[in-house]
């Protein structure tokens, strides 16, 4: 109790030199917190955008066991009883949370002046994927979303309520044609994406082309993103028991420039990581150590008075673990401020390659919190090694008269 009492008189009749080494610390900490949460809000925020649209696993037909009932990108459909077979099996599995069935579709669409490829797919629940400008496309509507390029492509405007004509196969129902209204359009923020972008109603699709009900797969949505590798091989295991003509893919493997992606990302945020790292320890360590080390003086008069040497050293470690803990709070504190700064004031960043704003934010998680802190704390105890080593190895009358 002595000691800390210490310690803490020692913090305040120092004020000043304390202030200043917990606010470097304080800095520094929600330096590396912000840029972690930056790093994995950026990694995650582009997994869940995937997951949205790919869903955690798809489940489609093995093959086209027969060539007709395919869909115009050559993948065999699922028919009804299909899903009706699927959708039962999901029932028995606690962590599927929802699933829908998507059909692809593809072909040629134009105006009467312009034409353009597209692609396009029909959604159980089209409205979800909202649109830039104008009204989505709900469930049984027979209108279209188009992607922002394709829309500016065909010259159209949402203020003359415009149509277009779609020309396209599906299964075994040889060339459609079609005209569709166009209820509005979608940035995506990619624009090669935008350029042949079209959204449907998947059950208007079948009914304005009189089609049996059908899909080219079905998408599974998880409670969590941990239980991927489960479910997916526990549906593996029960379609080659069963002997069900059905394929897993999840949304991994749906979008291979994910790992490609993810892997510079990872790679560049490394070394950023590492820079960041090395400049805040020579900071921290040179700032508290020069700090303790003009105290050297002081710490030779505390053990002509009567301290003991050993003593002196718990000081030291002591005075330094307070400073270092409540820099590393002030740190968390400022760490979360920034982070409701950013939110409130709606701050916004474009990404390269896109064209569409993100809302900035930081995903600060407990592992982060722990990890980056820690070695603000483990920096702090090294800084004071040297004037350790420097107590230790002169004599108390060398320690009152050190000058460095």
């Amino acid at each position: 109790m002595f000691l800390l009492k210490s310690v803490w008189d020692n913090i305040l009749f120092h004020a000043k030199r304390s202030f200043l080494s917990v606010l470097l610390i304080t800095i520094a900490s929600s330096a590396m917190l912000l840029y972690r949460g930056f790093v994995e809000y950026s990694e995650q925020g582009l997994a869940l955008s995937f997951i949205s649209n790919s869903g955690h696993i798809q489940v489609s037909m093995k093959s086209a066991a027969d060539p007709q009932h395919t869909d115009n990108t050559g993948t065999a459909l699922l028919s009804a009883r299909d899903m009706e077979t699927l959708r039962s099996i999901y029932a028995d599995m606690p962590v599927v949370k929802s699933s829908d069935a998507v059909l692809n579709f593809q072909g040629i669409i134009g105006t009467d002046t312009d034409t353009a490829v597209f692609w396009g797919a029909g959604y159980d629940a089209p409205q979800t994927l909202g649109a830039t400008d104008g009204t989505p496309v709900f469930a049984g509507d027979q209108s279209l979303v188009l992607g922002k390029e394709l829309f500016e492509t065909l010259k159209l405007s949402t203020a003359q309520d415009p149509f277009v004509n779609l020309m396209s196969s599906i299964g075994d129902s040889g060339l459609l044609t079609g005209s569709f209204a166009v209820s509005g359009w979608l940035d995506t923020g990619t624009p090669q994406n935008d350029a042949g972008l079209v959204i449907a109603s998947r059950s208007a699709l079948l009914d304005f082309f009189e089609l049996k009900d059908s899909a080219s797969y079905m998408r599974i949505y998880l409670h969590k993103d941990t239980d991927m590798p489960a479910a997916q091989a526990a549906l593996d295991s029960y379609f080659a028991e069963h002997q069900l003509p059905y394929q897993t893919q999840n949304w991994k493997e749906r979008n291979p420039s994910w790992e490609q992606i993810s892997g510079l990302f990872r790679n560049q945020s490394s070394f950023i990581s590492i820079i960041l790292y090395i400049l805040i320890f020579t900071a921290l360590t040179q700032s508290l150590s020069a700090s303790f080390m003009e105290r050297i003086g002081e710490f030779g008069t505390m053990e002509a008075i009567g301290l003991k040497r050993s003593s002196v050293m718990q000081m030291l470690v002591l005075e330094v673990c307070l400073i270092s803990l409540a820099g590393i709070i002030g740190g968390i504190v400022l760490a979360q401020l920034g982070n409701s700064l950013t939110e409130t004031w709606n701050i916004t960043m474009t990404p390269p390659g896109y064209t569409r704003a993100y809302r900035l934010s930081f995903y600060i998680t407990l592992p982060a919190i722990l990890t980056t802190q820690f070695f603000i704390f483990l920096t702090g105890i090294i800084s004071v090694l040297h004037p350790m080593y420097t107590i230790c190895k002169h004599s108390t009358v060398q320690l009152i008269h050190y000058n460095g």
